[in-house]
């Protein structure tokens, strides 16, 4: 039995193969991480209060957290959100995802494809490129801090909308600044797709992700899967299988047939990249990537489709912004149906469903992660090319490679309780 430690990821977890007569013969996704317990800790708090505490889930996808814990109490509290709040939210969620996409293709996945072990490996040869990823990430980080008060774990998001609208000027200023981060983040989309050597093998795979309107999905009534398989949100729960094993403290999830599936950009570019703008697919087709996406290792591809789709729907967005006073609902007294939302986090579906009391305070919780849902894909993925490889380092190594492809956020898949208290008690 051979493992590795995990690196270039958020949070602790390894990789360990299994074999027989010197050939891999299995493989075990250990997540190591502690439990977190925040269906407990929200458990008795008042509706407000959850998303920001949700928000605490996740380093990179606080604000994620944030708008499904929100989206989650409007539905059974029959709360409209005003049209112009819900694009600022919609907004501050987009410069999320630009500044969790710059870093995982920039200071994440590239190294594996230049055969580099370590960050100062790429800072060494690669400079130019790492100081554009820099600069993505910070102009993201920026936008966050303008538009959701603070750059980690932003505060203008509210169960009905937001608390503010920033200041135009300062929103004028973000939108003076995106020529350059875009053609930084042109740079470097070019050198990545120009590498040549992103893996292009067909890998078995199922996908799943929100289904929205006629736009590229970042929020939706439910979820649909490659083979036009749909759920709405309150039937998540009974729609996926719940796995658990005993080598991991993070649960994983099924297809109704019990296969794995893939959430996150290569499920969401699968299943709607003709809605991708014009100059999106124009640029990945530059590179032959007009199709399908075949192989876990062109994540990277999508989320490239991604940083520069969501740029563009930024600068729209600054192009008509205005400065507005906020408009405060207040919610229904009593609950009117569940308690649940669906979102696309960067790396996935994310999925909330609360239970209210009559004072309106958490009676149960349950949250589904993006990288609890992709756990059983890296398993197959892995296994499809390694079985019967010879079980040595380089097996640890092309392993590691494939878990990493998958972004994934490993603190946040792990969701524990304390014995005796369930998140549906």
């Amino acid at each position: 039995m051979l493992s590795g430690l995990l690196t270039r990821v958020e949070g602790e977890g390894q990789v360990v193969l299994k074999s027989a007569g010197g050939k891999v013969a299995g493989v075990e996704v250990r997540i190591t991480e502690a439990p977190r317990f925040f269906e407990y800790i929200v458990g008795g708090r008042r509706y407000s209060e959850v998303p920001d505490l949700t928000s605490r889930i996740c380093g990179l996808c606080g604000v994620s957290y944030m708008l499904t814990a929100a989206k989650a109490f409007e539905k059974c509290l029959s709360v409209e959100v005003p049209e112009d709040e819900e694009r600022l939210r919609l907004a501050i969620l987009a410069a999320e995802r630009v500044k969790s996409h710059a870093i995982h293709v920039v200071y994440l996945h590239l190294p594996d494809f230049l055969e580099l072990g370590s960050l100062s490996e790429l800072a060494e040869s690669y400079s130019h490129i790492l100081r554009r990823g820099m600069e993505i990430a910070l102009w993201a980080r920026k936008a966050m801090e303008v538009m959701g008060g603070r750059f980690h774990n932003v505060v203008n998001v509210r169960v009905g909308g937001v608390y503010s609208f920033p200041e135009a000027s300062k929103v004028a200023k973000l939108r003076q600044e995106l020529p350059r981060v875009l053609e930084g983040f042109l740079d470097v989309a070019r050198f990545v797709m120009g590498l040549g050597n992103i893996p292009g093998e067909a890998h078995r795979l199922r996908y799943m992700a929100v289904r929205d309107g006629d736009t590229y999905p970042w929020v939706g009534s439910g979820v649909i899967t490659d083979d036009g398989s749909y759920a709405g949100a309150d039937a998540f729960e009974s729609f996926v299988l719940t796995e658990q094993v005993g080598y991991s403290n993070a649960l994983r999830y099924r297809l109704p047939t019990g296969e794995p599936y893939v959430v996150g950009p290569l499920a969401r570019y699968n299943l709607y990249s003709g809605r991708l703008r014009r100059e999106v697919r124009k640029f990945l087709e530059e590179y032959g990537y007009g199709g399908p996406l075949k192989n876990v290792y062109q994540s990277v591809v999508a989320r490239i489709a991604e940083i520069y789709q969501t740029l563009l729907e930024l600068q729209e967005f600054f192009d008509e912004y205005r400065e507005k006073s906020v408009a405060r609902a207040e919610p229904a007294s009593a609950v009117r149906g569940p308690c649940v939302a669906v979102t696309e986090a960067p790396r996935g579906i994310l999925y909330h469903r609360y239970a209210l009391d009559g004072e309106l305070r958490v009676r149960s919780c349950n949250i589904i992660t993006p990288t609890a849902q992709n756990l059983a894909s890296m398993e197959e993925v892995i296994m499809s090319g390694l079985t019967g490889v010879d079980a040595d380092a380089r097996a640890v190594e092309v392993a590691k490679g494939i878990v990493r492809s998958y972004d994934p956020c490993i603190s946040c898949s792990v969701h524990v309780v304390p014995a005796g208290c369930t998140p549906d008690a």
